[in-house]
């Protein structure tokens, strides 16, 4: 009787180590980090949008394929 408590015991602070070093892993990896807000505007004023298809021309290669 006193093995499987034992057993038992092990196993759960097993589960503990095991959960705490998941949670500290997680942690860092989903920190909220202060991201970089970008302008909606270039500096020539068109929208990023606009100055995308500006500067994309199909006939001079189009995209990658892979």
């Amino acid at each position: 009787m006193a093995k499987v408590t034992l057993s038992r015991r092990r196993t759960k602070r097993r589960h503990l180590r095991e959960k705490a070093t998941i949670d500290h892993l997680v942690r860092a990896v989903f920190e909220k980090t202060k991201g970089t807000v970008h302008a909606p505007f270039t500096l020539s004023g068109l929208s990023v949008e606009e100055q995308i298809r500006k500067e994309w021309h199909p006939s001079m290669g189009g995209l990658a394929l892979f």
